[in-house]
């Protein structure tokens, strides 16, 4: 198996169909649900049962949020579009987009646009080493 995750709930109702079909309801706690609602959130999604015991259920419930990713913001919006601009590629001596952002990336010192928002070093980087002398590259071509 390649990935597996898990959210705790509670059986609600268990009943028997009339064509012999096993149906169990599970209540999910509202804290709980995005990370559900990703794992199971369209009809016929494979999923495995296991019951657990009331202590490892108090155990994993009481376990530390997963920080939350952060979210791009208008810097990340720019390096995006810059990514996809040919002029950009020329002026960072690339082919494409996907060089062109890693590129970026690798400028600024991280692993996703996100951080360019979200980090004051990003930040810096981003106007230090690619939005400045980008400006200059598309003022000495004539367009700005």
């Amino acid at each position: 198996m390649s990935d597996i995750a898990a959210v705790s709930g509670a059986t609600t109702t268990i009943k028997t169909l009339a064509d012999g079909t096993f149906r169990l309801s599970i209540d999910i706690e509202p804290r709980h649900a995005q990370a559900a609602f990703a794992l199971f959130g369209s009809p016929g999604t494979p999923v495995a049962l296991a019951r657990i015991t009331n202590e490892a259920a108090t155990a994993f419930d009481q376990r530390e949020p997963e920080p939350e990713k952060p979210r791009g913001g208008a810097l990340a919006k720019l390096a995006g579009m810059w990514s996809n601009a040919t002029h950009f590629w020329e002026f960072c001596d690339v082919d494409n987009a996907d060089d062109a952002a890693e590129w970026i990336r690798t400028t600024c010192l991280i692993e996703s646009r996100a951080e360019l928002d979200n980090s004051m070093i990003a930040k810096q980087n981003f106007e230090k080493f690619v939005r400045g002398p980008y400006m200059k590259f598309m003022q000495a071509r004539g367009g700005a």
